[in-house]
């Protein structure tokens, strides 16, 4: 009955078994996942792909590049394996608050504000990037979907309340 509910308001509820099974099951190798996630940011979006191959003003070589987008991938596993196996996706409170918090972090990353677009080319990559590796079903994509908006959803809030933070002190 609550997931019934949840649909009626237009707000689907995470389903932490199904989320943790595309973790487990679907996405075998969380560190490629994520690199591909970037590789196909970087394709979508000049602007991402300028942020984050300039991110580090000291790469020579494409290979310098793609080593530290590969750490970069391995930092949003480590975020993702967090929310995903400390148990804080059946606490949609912590999970928002958490998700917030690194969206405050990612204030002090950059210089200038991030577009929102850039929000949701990141959310559709890991979408098509799990869809485009044809391993889960309808319903398995639609529990991931389901995390990555409410993850989105509140970390777009933290960046924008930082930024607004930021600029009312002068930063």
């Amino acid at each position: 009955m609550g997931s019934f509910l949840a649909r009626l308001r237009g707000k689907p509820r995470i389903q932490p078994t199904r989320v943790k099974a595309v973790w487990n099951e679907c996405i075998i190798d969380h560190a490629e996942y994520f690199h591909k996630v970037i590789l196909n940011v970087c394709a979508r979006d000049e602007g991402i792909r300028d942020i984050l191959r300039s991110r580090n003003k000291y790469t020579k070589s494409e290979d310098e590049i793609d080593f530290v987008l590969r750490l970069l991938a391995e930092r949003i596993e480590i975020f993702f394996n967090g929310l995903i196996t400390d148990e804080i996706l059946g606490n949609s409170n912590e999970l928002k608050q958490v998700c917030y918090q690194m969206g405050k972090q990612h204030a002090s990353y950059a210089t200038d504000t991030f577009k929102l677009v850039y929000w949701d080319e990141f959310t559709l990559a890991m979408i098509e990037v799990l869809e485009d590796s044809g391993s889960i079903g309808r319903d398995d994509l639609r529990a991931w979907q389901t995390l990555l908006h409410v993850v989105n959803e509140n970390m777009q809030e933290g960046y924008f309340d930082a930024r607004s933070e930021g600029s009312n002190r002068g930063v």
